[in-house]
């Protein structure tokens, strides 16, 4: 559920640092202000020309000025030159895939105000729209590839909703049913954004130069992450067979004949699979997956591993056991011999190669900072995306055997050369138990020693994520250290960078173990850093994070000031209302039904008369997953018992303050100003 830890990535403020804060900083470089967070762009969805050319890929931005977001196709070529744009700069689009000869670019747009299909050359020529789709809303958890070309090039497969379910695409301004009755027989009737439109996604095909669209999927279920064969024949995907997926996250892997007509379950397994990868010389599927029941959508304790699987079926191989780590995006090498992917580790996140039978797991680039993304060139060439806490994301190259990233891209450079970004501290100490917790301190801008500082305690969510190495995903704090402010960030136990014993210490332990984590981190931090001034201590956090913002303030009363952040008051009322219950039965480890005293037990609001914290409570209006009743029952009560706290309440958003820029300035500046009134 809880898979927010990443709020704090999208950052804004209009307010200019205090003059006095300016007083040490570089001759050169000013201080962080309010637009510098829309300046950070990003990059997603890199290919390599089949000639190994051209690099494509994906750059997003957001617009404070049009209140949205962007995603723009661009090239780059290989060899030396600049990159160049392929799309309309205000275009949004997703999914790029290029033919396999590398002739064609087929991808998901919303030109024209509807989502289509389209097709263009891959130097930006000749777009044609090929269809008209729709996508479902419901959550399917993890997902991968929404498109796919035939292994000969003459057809797409791609995703796309089936028969409506409601008479309305659910909306705020469009219900479901419009001004009629919805009557509600399905358990996951909610997503984390308003309701569901409980439409089904499928698997269809059309040809590339347009045409019917043909349906080969079929029946009242979800069929996602697609895969053609090499041979043409099948189309691999994963899909829950077990008329429960209301109840149970087991998605297993499945495979489709490109006709329609004939569908095969190949994993049979208690655990779910999920984004399928054919192999190459298609003797192999390559998957992510876990082995444990009752697992959850989102965040989870187990770690994604990475599998291998016989294509017509068999025993799969997990081959990342020998590492223990969270890993992601697993990708074939051309002989279909190796795997290659990202792991977390310890707030980094490296790239990593495994042979298809289990062996040993090598290391092939990690350094203090984060890959996000990558793929493989030619003469084990890796293209990949990558960013730490002071440099904003850019594609690098290196070789494989050969550590020594280059730098391809400079996106960001003027932004480098102008704004002063403050580097973090990476600190770590023994918690209650003796096991050892790591986080990151990062000082105020032009910090001067003497001086005292106020401090920002954030708290991650998932509760399995991770803080680490990642600018976007530390923005709001270069702003607070703009301003004045000590920040420091810990991943406590449960997080996800450290294997899967420590993910499973938090597993029926919620707001135990992780809270004493956090509590002796700040004692630490206290001890360690004697700039920081004791008497001025601020806590923020979103969705678990926002969770353990609520139990600190009934527990302890040494902050002087909180904003917990789609946050959670009550595990009873938040798992009968949520999106997506299985969170808590997977990390909670059971149903509040089951045990109403243990639930009560976890909920911070029998503790609320304890709490007195000035906090301002931030939620999405429309926040199906953490509910708003979740921070109005924590306002309300303080109201009564006259602790001073505020309910900001924002309209179209759901899980966190992110669909709209304007909102997220909004909810920066008044999270700001909160701090300022009771820390300076």
């Amino acid at each position: 559920m809880r898979n927010f830890n990443f709020l704090f990535v999208v950052f804004l403020s209009g307010l200019i640092c205090a003059p006095g804060l300016l007083m040490g900083s570089s001759a050169t470089k000013r201080p962080w202000k309010a637009e510098d967070t829309f300046r950070i762009k990003n990059f997603s969805h890199l290919q390599i020309s089949p000639d190994g050319s051209h690099l494509y890929f994906v750059l997003s931005m957001r617009s404070l000025e049009d209140d949205r977001g962007y995603a723009r196709l661009w090239a780059l070529p290989t060899e030396g030159g600049v990159p160049f744009p392929l799309t309309e700069e205000k275009s949004s689009i997703s999914n790029p895939r290029l033919s396999p000869d590398g002739k064609k670019i087929a991808f998901f747009s919303n030109k024209g105000g509807k989502l289509g299909l389209w097709v263009m050359d891959s130097d930006g020529k000749n777009m044609k729209k090929l269809t008209g789709l729709d996508r479902s809303n419901a959550y399917l958890g993890v997902r991968g590839n929404e498109l796919c070309w035939s292994p000969d090039g003459k057809s797409i497969a791609y995703n796309a909703a089936g028969p409506r379910h409601y008479k309305n695409d659910p909306s705020p301004l469009t219900p479901p049913t419009g001004n009629d009755v919805m009557v509600v027989n399905r358990l996951l009737y909610k997503t984390f954004y308003y309701y569901s439109d409980l439409r089904r996604t499928h698997v269809w095909s059309i040809s590339f130069d347009g045409g019917e669209p043909q349906q080969i999927s079929f029946g009242d279920y979800d069929y996602h992450s697609i895969s053609y064969s090499p041979d043409g024949k099948w189309i691999a995907c994963v899909s829950n067979r077990t008329g429960r997926d209301d109840f149970n996250a087991n998605n297993d892997i499945c495979l489709l004949s490109t006709e329609g007509k004939e569908m095969v379950q190949l994993t049979h397994t208690i655990g779910p699979e999920y984004t399928p990868f054919w192999s190459p010389n298609g003797s192999k599927i390559l998957y992510l997956g876990r082995v444990r029941d009752r697992r959850c959508k989102e965040s989870d304790a187990e770690l994604y591993k990475i599998y291998v699987t016989p294509s017509m079926g068999g025993n799969p191989i997990n081959l990342t056991a020998p590492l223990d780590r969270w890993s992601m995006s697993p990708t074939w090498s051309d002989d279909s011999q190796r795997v290659y992917f990202t792991a977390q580790n310890s707030g980094k996140v490296g790239l990593y190669v495994a042979p298809k039978q289990v062996g040993k797991v090598d290391c092939i680039f990690e350094e203090n900072g984060q890959v996000s993304d990558f793929c493989l060139g030619k003469e084990k060439e890796i293209f990949f995306v990558y960013t730490d806490f002071t440099h904003p994301p850019e594609i690098y190259r290196i070789a494989e055997g050969n550590g020594n990233k280059a730098q391809l891209t400079s996106f960001h450079q003027d932004f480098i050369d102008e704004v002063e970004i403050v580097e973090s501290e990476y600190f770590s100490y023994p918690s209650f138990d003796g096991l050892e917790i790591e986080g990151w301190l990062m000082k105020p801008y032009g910090f001067k020693e003497g001086e005292k500082c106020p401090l920002i305690h954030s708290i991650h969510g998932g509760p399995h994520g991770q803080y680490g190495y990642n600018l976007r995903r530390t923005t709001m704090y270069q702003f607070l250290a703009a301003n004045g402010y000590a920040v420091i960030f810990i991943n406590y136990r449960g997080s996800s960078g450290r294997g899967q014993e420590f993910s499973d210490l938090i597993v029926g332990d919620l707001c135990g173990g992780e809270y004493r984590d956090l509590m002796i981190g700040l004692d630490y931090v206290l001890g360690k850093y004697p700039f920081i001034d004791p008497e001025r201590l601020g806590v923020t956090g979103v969705s678990y994070g926002g969770y353990l913002t609520n139990w600190v303030i009934t527990h302890t009363d040494c902050y002087k000031a909180a904003i917990p952040v789609a946050s959670i008051s009550d595990i009873l009322t938040d798992w009968a209302d949520d999106a997506n219950p299985l969170w808590f039965e997977s990390d909670g480890g059971f149903m509040p039904i089951d045990d109403f005293e243990r639930a009560w037990e976890m909920s911070p609001i029998k503790y609320i008369k304890n709490c007195k914290t000035p906090t301002l409570f931030i939620h999405g209006a429309w926040d199906f997953c953490t509910n708003l009743n979740q921070a109005e029952t924590m306002f309300t009560a303080l109201k009564k018992l006259g602790v001073e706290t505020v309910l900001a309440i924002y309209p179209n958003e759901g899980h966190g303050i992110y669909r709209y820029p304007k909102h997220v300035l909004d909810y920066y500046l008044r999270s700001l100003a909160w701090f300022d009134k009771y820390l300076k």
